[in-house]
């Protein structure tokens, strides 16, 4: 079994935003309680990469995974394709494709594909009819983070922001509901299973 460290886009630029971040990963990461997956939340995206790349330069022989949101459509493209294209441009030259994640198209997409946990968070006035019905790694960034907005806006949260009210979601969420609607997000299961020995049902 590898010991994991997972450099994971989210958390602003706030000590508290990052700790809210890394909590709420480790909360949706839950399942590999035993082998949990040391997570690292870096605030922007660059930031994520920079971390993970200096990482991965100082120590080649650790399991170090970058998580980001894809940003667009992934496509059939390997993570390393996706990121090393425009608008990134990132140099991932030597880095295996099996520590490269991503969010598609944004962390949102989870959410969207556990409406019962969304549901639940927002609780009294929450109105589900804006939430698009197609499947979520589909949806367009905007448009996921509109839809959640539009959603909660008559409850006490008063709509949707990404640190706040995306970390609590986040804790709320149900993993295999959400890797069984979002292949990339199974895809990163997947390589936690087999790395750190946990099997998944």
């Amino acid at each position: 079994m590898a010991a994991v460290t997972i450099y994971v886009e989210g958390g602003g630029d706030t000590a508290r935003g990052l700790q809210q971040t890394r909590l709420a990963f480790g909360d949706f990461f839950s399942e590999f309680t035993g082998s949990m997956p040391k997570i690292i939340s870096c605030g922007g995206r660059g930031k994520a990469y920079d971390d993970f790349i200096a990482a991965a330069e100082n120590d080649p022989d650790a399991f170090i995974i970058l998580l980001v949101d894809a940003e667009r459509s992934a496509g059939g493209r390997l993570p390393t394709e996706h990121l090393a294209a425009p608008p990134d441009r990132w140099n991932l030259d030597g880095i295996p494709d099996d520590r490269l994640h991503m969010m598609v198209q944004a962390v949102e997409a989870w959410m969207i594909a556990d409406r019962d946990a969304v549901r639940d968070y927002f609780g009294q006035g929450f109105n589900e009819n804006p939430l698009p019905g197609r499947p979520p790694e589909t949806i367009p960034k905007d448009d996921l983070k509109r839809a959640l907005e539009n959603a909660g806006r008559d409850t006490k949260k008063k709509g949707y922001h990404e640190i706040s009210d995306g970390t609590e979601i986040l804790k709320l969420l149900d993993a295999a509901t959400v890797r069984n609607k979002c292949g990339w997000c199974r895809r990163l299961f997947t390589v936690l299973s087999r790395e750190t020995g946990v099997a998944l049902p």
